[in-house]
């Protein structure tokens, strides 16, 4: 033999500690995706495609700190090496002062030393595992719930500088799977803002729910909660592909549908005109739809577009539409810190992922949304909380 000592693997209590660890947090995994429904927060028909993405990431963490250990083993034996061998050489130089050799202990270390101290590699996993438990609660439970408003005050010389402001509250991608706490929140908060003008533009039931009674119930629950003097008005969209499922979600509710029509609202003396396009998220289709609904109107009057995707702002800007509200990307639901938006689904990728928005002439602004996307994708926000939209309208005078 060559006096070498082999490293022969068993397992350990910190491996074991290890292995516990992850199985724990899987399981809060599973009761966080279990308790959203009990919560009233999201309805997923199923956990299994977040529950398996959530396993997956723990796996990482967890083949991560394993990857680490025997790299911070092998680093430590080179220090420990060149260590010893300048203690050596320190030892043998007669003119290097005691004080500055290497104690004795330090030299012969054992693993002895540091009976009592939680290892590092459990450290690390828990640290790694708690970090993303906390982003998984702030993406399932805080950042749904959590509903803001943003305030618009947009001027337009085609509106009256003399009458008073009309207050509009768009929503958007509502994706109503049953009647929830969030629900309840936009209620609360889109009454509170008093609005004229109540606008929906599009995709009202979760696409889980298409079949699902149940939903449409809650859905005109929803619905006949809110109130606006002028009218509240909606536009089809991605989840209604046909008039017969829009023309029933709606029945009873007072609701306008505006399909392929214009219909001008006088509030107090100022005059809006809104303008409701379907979206089939056929381009030249839904660019005709737009053409047909404006060709009647007059070039003075204030327009307002209601379309549920972003993807008709160079139509809109050919045809001089004044406002713009569309809303379809959810903003992204899920975005990165200076990154933005992962997906929206718009044919101009992140360029109207949400805001406002200034083409020639024609204002648009892109709304996140209340709901979430549907089927088996998590029912989760991160840095994209839901949004109700409050645009005071106001004219602008003219210069002198």
């Amino acid at each position: 033999m060559n006096g070498r000592r082999h490293e022969v693997y068993t397992p350990t209590r910190e491996k074991v500690t290890l292995v516990l660890i992850l199985v724990a947090f899987c399981v809060s995994d599973y009761v966080l995706l279990w308790s959203l429904p009990h919560l009233r927060i999201s309805f997923i028909p199923s956990i299994g495609v977040p529950l398996i993405a959530s396993f997956l990431v723990r796996i990482l963490i967890f083949l991560g700190v394993l990857a680490a250990e025997p790299l911070a083993r092998w680093r430590s034996r080179q220090s420990m090496r060149r260590a010893c061998r300048q203690g050596a050489k320190n030892a043998r130089s007669p003119a290097l002062p005691s004080s500055l050799a290497p104690p004795a202990s330090w030299l012969f270390e054992t693993p002895q030393h540091h009976k009592g101290k939680i290892p590092l590699s459990i450290i690390a996993l828990l640290a790694g595992n708690l970090v993303f438990s906390a982003a998984q609660v702030n993406c399932y439970i805080i950042e749904p719930l959590a509903v803001e408003t943003t305030h618009l005050t947009l001027a337009f010389s085609d509106l009256d500088a003399e009458a008073p402001p009309v207050r509009v509250v768009q929503l958007t991608d509502l994706h109503i799977e049953r009647f929830g706490r969030r629900e309840a929140k936009v209620i609360q908060k889109v009454n509170a803002l008093k609005p004229d003008l109540i606008v929906f533009t599009g995709d009202y039931i979760n696409i889980s729910y298409l079949d699902d009674s149940t939903s449409f119930t809650r859905f005109r629950e929803f619905i006949r909660q809110l109130s606006a003097p002028y009218g509240i008005y909606a536009v089809r969209g991605s989840v209604e592909p046909m008039p017969e499922p829009m023309a029933r979600l709606f029945e009873g509710t007072g609701v306008r549908w505006l399909e392929q029509e214009a219909v001008t609202v006088d509030v107090r003396g100022q005059k809006v005109t809104l303008v409701g396009v379907a979206c089939s998220h056929r381009q030249e289709l839904d660019a005709m739809r737009l053409a047909e609904t404006v060709k009647d109107i007059p070039a003075d009057a204030f327009t307002l577009l209601l379309y549920h995707s972003p993807d008709l702002i160079h139509e809109a800007v050919g045809h001089g539409m004044d406002l713009y509200l569309a809303g379809h990307t959810h903003g992204g639901q899920i975005r990165l810190p200076l990154y933005g938006a992962i997906i929206t689904a718009s044919a101009y990728g992140r360029r109207y992922a949400a805001g406002l928005f200034q083409e020639s002439g024609t204002t648009m602004f892109v709304s996140r949304g209340i709901g979430f996307e549907g089927g088996n994708t998590p029912r989760a926000r991160c840095l994209c909380r839901p949004e109700i939209v409050s645009i005071d309208l106001v004219g602008q005078p003219s210069r002198q």
